[in-house]
């Protein structure tokens, strides 16, 4: 973890989420003034699953694995953040402590926003916090797509699912399976390390999807999709 004395200004981000593009600029000072930048290098800790929760974070730049541990000491990886995306807004309202662990799987800059500064820009700018509220309902759906199929499908509909949200609209611009192993993949469908690369080799077999060294390229998706609906 470094600590940059020399932070990016939020009047200067030419990262911002639309979010923050509704604020005005004696906001985006205010912010400013409220909030630390970090920069995490690929496998730190970002946050930890029940540990006190002083700040939301925002993704400024980087890629970040939210994951869920369990007594067990078995990981359920919950989805991928990227940039321009928070983590910990939950925190506000609700319980004081983050409810899952962040993780980086490839160097990102964390801006650090104070908790109340924050919930103070969500009292006084309706705009911002309509956008806010946007975003986290479609996180949400995701969440609950999620949770929907480790609930419903077997191995082979989980792990098609993986793939397509790994492979989906979000991580276009994302090489993610250069930062991804096959166990993080397995987590993702909560199944075996074992299990994800025997059927990632089926699938490879089936000409649904190519492997190359680490990277996967999905070459049939409306099969893999119809593989994720049967279950």
């Amino acid at each position: 973890m470094i600590d940059n004395s020399e932070s990016t200004n939020c009047l200067d981000c030419k990262r911002s989420s639309r979010c923050f593009q509704k604020l005005i600029t004696s906001e985006l000072e205010f912010i400013n003034q409220n909030k630390t930048q970090i920069h995490y290098r690929k496998g730190e800790n970002i946050c930890k699953q029940s540990a006190f929760a002083s700040y939301v974070l925002y993704i400024a730049d980087g890629l970040v694995k939210i994951y869920l541990e369990d007594q067990r000491r078995k990981n359920i990886n919950v989805r991928l953040a990227k940039t321009s995306e928070f983590i910990g807004l939950s925190a506000i309202f609700g319980d004081n402590i983050y409810n899952y662990s962040a993780i980086a799987i490839k160097d990102s800059t964390i801006c650090l926003i104070e908790k109340d500064s924050f919930k103070k820009l969500l009292n006084d700018n309706g705009t911002f916090a309509s956008e806010v509220i946007r975003w986290y309902c479609e996180k949400e759906k995701q969440l609950f797509e999620i949770i929907k199929s480790l609930g419903n499908k077997q191995m082979h509909g989980r792990l098609a699912n993986t793939l397509l949200y790994l492979s989906g609209e979000d991580f276009e611009k994302e090489d993610v399976y250069s930062y991804i192993s096959r166990k993080d993949i397995a987590e993702f469908a909560s199944i075996s390390t074992e299990s994800a690369v025997r059927l990632l080799t089926e699938l490879k077999n089936d000409n649904i999807i190519s492997i190359q060294g680490k990277k996967i390229e999905v070459t049939n998706k409306d099969l893999l999709r119809q593989i994720f609906l049967r279950g």
